[in-house]
C-alpha cells in the first residue's frame, strides 16, 4: 500500500493541488491529513471542499483547535492570529462542523497520526522535546510507527534498542526496519519551513517498507498575492516566497 501522508496546508489551494496531482501520479491509496489545513493561507473553504472531495481523513491541528477554542487562540503570534480570524470568515458551516468533529488522533495500519507528538498531543513541538521525552514516548508506542506535523520540517527519528537517532529526509528516502519505531515528520505542503519554499509531503510504500519525501513547485506568487488581498500580513506571504522571508 501507498499512503500519502499529508500536513500544514493551511489555506493553501495552489500548493495542495500541486501535492494531489503528485499523489494521482505516484499511485497512493490514500491519503491522511495531520492537520492544520486551514490558518495562514487565503483559501480554506477551497481547501476544506478538496479534502472532503478526496475523502482525506484528518486529525485536528493547532489552528483548528485555535478556531474552536478561543482560549487557546490567544497564545497565537498576532499575525497567526489575525489570519485565522480571517480564515473564520471565509469558511462555510459544513467547513466548521468538519473541523469541530475532526479527532486528536488516528490510527491505521498500525500507524498512529497525531498533529503534534505522540500519543495525541495537538499543540506539542517535537522539535523542543529533549530526547529522554521523545524516547520514553516512543517506547509507550503500541504502533510501529507515527506520523507528526506541526513543525513544517521534515524529519525522521529512528528507536532501537533505547537508542534514538535523528535523521533529515532527502529525496531518496529512507528504508524502515520492522525491529525498529519510527516517528516521521512530514513537512508542510502549505508553508514550508527551514529554507525550503517548495510544498512537501511523504509517502509510506508499506511493501517495500520506505519513507519517500516529494518536493514540489507550484504557484507560489499566486498564494501570496492571495494572501496579501485578503489582508493577511505580508510577512506570511513573503514565506512562501522567499526562503527567510518573514522568519
Amino acid at each position: 500500500m501507498r499512503l500519502a501522508v499529508i500536513s500544514d496546508i493551511h489555506s493553501n489551494l495552489e500548493a495542495f493541488r500541486a501535492v494531489l496531482e503528485d499523489i494521482k501520479k505516484v499511485r497512493a491509496e490514500k491519503v491522511i491529513s495531520l492537520g492544520d489545513n486551514i490558518g495562514y493561507g487565503a483559501d480554506p473553504e477551497e481547501v476544506m471542499n478538496l479534502i472532503r472531495k478526496h475523502q482525506i481523513e484528518s486529525v485536528m491541528g493547532n489552528h483548528e483547535l485555535a478556531l474552536m477554542d478561543p482560549s487557546y487562540l490567544r497564545s497565537f503570534h498576532p499575525h497567526a492570529g489575525k489570519a485565522l480570524s480571517v480564515n473564520s470568515k471565509l469558511l462555510s458551516a459544513g467547513s466548521l462542523e468538519d473541523i469541530k468533529r475532526m479527532p486528536v488522533r488516528l490510527v491505521r495500519r498500525d500507524c498512529r497520526f497525531v498533529h503534534g507528538f505522540p500519543p495525541d498531543s495537538v499543540t506539542t513541538y517535537i522539535i523542543h522535546q529533549p530526547r529522554g521525552i521523545i524516547t520514553s514516548a516512543m517506547e509507550n508506542m503500541t504502533e510501529s510507527i507515527a506520523f507528526t506535523g506541526h513543525t513544517h520540517y521534515l524529519g525522521l527519528y529512528e528507536l532501537k534498542q533505547g537508542s534514538l537517532k535523528i535523521h533529515g529526509l532527502d529525496k531518496w528516502g529512507v528504508a524502515l526496519d520492522e525491529n525498529r519505531r519510527y516517528i516521521v515528520n512530514a513537512g508542510s505542503v502549505g508553508q514550508p519551513r527551514k529554507g525550503e519554499i517548495l510544498a512537501t509531503y511523504v509517502i509510506w510504500d508499506s511493501v517495500r517498507s520506505i519513507i519517500v519525501p516529494r518536493f514540489l513547485e507550484y504557484d507560489n506568487q499566486t498564494a501570496a498575492g492571495k494572501i496579501r488581498k485578503a489582508g493577511i500580513p505580508g510577512r506570511i506571504a513573503d514565506r512562501l516566497v522567499y526562503p527567510e522571508g518573514g522568519r
